[in-house]
């Protein structure tokens, strides 16, 4: 999208935030694409010239308009984009500044457009994710643009899975093009995504395929490390590979114990022995500890699925 799928950084224990990392749609207008388009016209009008023939240069007439027609709309789009990008990049990591972003958005008048409901979701998400799940539940992914889906469905996904509702992201990540070359260096990401949303939905052996494909290297580079470490967990656990999830929860608790929050908060609704194996990792690295015990922010019962 304009401005990249959401991720603040992970709230502390239950809370978790979706990404914020890079995710452009793609106009389709590369410059390379460009090229070629404008060597057929060119080998087009070449041929109708030569032709003499007035059938076939009205005809080269005709495709020229259409494709002029074309490049302008897709010229617009382009500034749209951008222009939507400077309000979101404007919004930084300040409340304030996302309610300024956010009322320009809903100012625009075509604020109705996908892009625009997109953009103010990604902002919404970062202070108020039930508001934005709840701008983007009324969309059915077919409305939206193909350029955009990738985006739509990753960011509505992720919002899904923190509510606990993993069914529901399932058919989303269906759509995502995990080998899409244009999307290379956002395939951690969509890894990290759709790999979790596989592993909580039964299909575990697919996901830990999927994100052992993903270079240790460039997933520790990847600003969706630490998602990627959470989905590793959920794909072991649904594997029935106890070690292995144990050995996960290290990993993530290595980089912040306050992430194992999220396998333990009601809203999660995670597997009762994944929440105990999750409980244990933070009773082993957990900072906070009250009276011996650790402290567990939004701990407890609540239904699982």
């Amino acid at each position: 999208m304009c401005g990249g799928i959401w991720q603040k950084g992970q709230q502390p224990m239950s809370k978790e935030n979706p990404s914020k990392e890079s995710a452009q749609p793609q106009t389709g207008f590369r410059k390379k694409n460009l090229v070629i388009i404008a060597l057929v016209f060119a080998g087009l009008w070449a041929m109708a010239i030569a032709s003499e023939s007035i059938i076939f240069m009205s005809i080269a007439g005709v495709l020229t308009l259409i494709a002029g027609a074309i490049a302008f709309w897709a010229w617009r789009q382009v500034r749209r984009h951008k222009g939507l990008a400077s309000v979101l990049q404007a919004a930084g990591e300040s409340p304030e500044a996302r309610k300024k972003a956010l009322a320009a958005l809903e100012g625009d008048k075509k604020a109705n457009d996908m892009i625009n409901v997109i953009a103010r979701a990604q902002l919404l998400a970062s202070d108020e994710p039930s508001k934005a799940l709840e701008l983007l539940e009324p969309v059915e992914i077919k409305s939206v643009p193909p350029q955009m889906q990738d985006d739509f469905a990753l960011l509505k996904s992720q919002l899904l899975l923190s509510f606990g509702r993993a069914k529901q992201a399932r058919p989303l990540v269906d759509y995502v093009n995990l080998d899409n070359p244009q999307r290379k260096e956002m395939r951690p990401l969509m890894a990290a995504i759709v790999g979790e949303t596989w592993a909580r939905t039964g299909s575990a052996e697919e996901a830990n395929k999927l994100l052992d494909s993903i270079d240790p290297k460039e997933a520790a580079e990847s600003e969706a490390a630490t998602l990627l470490l959470s989905a590793r967990v959920f794909a072991r656990f649904g594997a029935g590979k106890k070690g292995l999830t144990r050995a996960a929860l290290g990993d993530l608790a290595a980089v912040d114990p306050n992430l194992l929050g999220r396998f333990i908060a009601p809203k999660a609704q995670v597997h009762p022995g994944l929440q105990r194996l999750a409980r244990e990792a933070f009773e082993r690295n957990g900072p906070r500890r009250q009276q011996g015990r650790p402290h567990v922010a939004g701990g407890g019962g609540g239904r699982r699925r």
